[in-house]
């Protein structure tokens, strides 16, 4: 519940605007009662990114894989990745506004590969397929991604049928990209 109001007030009013008292008010609660369970403000937001991972990661587990049609099966990670962030538009501007903060730090960072593990290790474990580096490939997809969900969210961009499956065509191009470069 906390972590539901903290990503709803980051969403609408900014990350730079976000303190626990305005959590405490918008739950009911006293704002001691955040830090019964928080020792800080940026342990609360860190345990928001950390749930919406999981929620990802559960979303692309459930993806049937294909490793031996693997641009079907990256097709299908991608839309079920996107589709989860136009579901969730709060949690899309949360995390493009977390990931784009000082609170997005190297031990953040690091913590993803629990919270995040199932891409984290579907990169690092296939990356003789991908053949770049799971790090470059995980910021280009990760951030192009959310930057076009937020856009949608914000009704700067129509998320039809066609804009969506335009995002997914400039990001495989991108990629096919440095496949065409080698």
């Amino acid at each position: 519940m906390l972590c539901e109001a903290a990503i709803e007030l980051v969403a609408k009013n900014g990350l730079e605007n976000f303190t626990t008292k305005k959590v405490a008010v918008k739950m009911g609660i006293s704002e001691g009662s955040i830090f019964n369970n928080y020792p800080n403000k940026i342990a609360l937001l860190t345990d928001c990114l950390y749930a919406i991972d999981h929620e990802i990661d559960s979303v692309l587990k459930s993806v049937p894989l294909r490793i031996t049609a693997l641009t079907s099966y990256v097709h299908d990670l991608w839309y079920a990745y996107f589709g989860y962030l136009l579901a969730n538009p709060n949690k899309a501007k949360f995390y493009l506004s977390f990931r784009h903060s000082s609170y997005y730090t190297k031990e953040v960072i690091k913590g993803q590969d629990t919270s995040f593990s199932f891409f984290s290790m579907l990169l690092k474990n296939h990356v003789e397929i991908f053949k770049i580096s799971s790090d470059i490939f995980w910021v280009y997809m990760i951030e192009t991604t959310l930057n076009f969900a937020v856009r949608m969210a914000d009704g700067n961009l129509e998320p039809t049928e066609l804009s969506v499956n335009s995002v997914y065509q400039l990001l495989i191009h991108g990629i096919a990209g440095i496949y065409k470069k080698k």
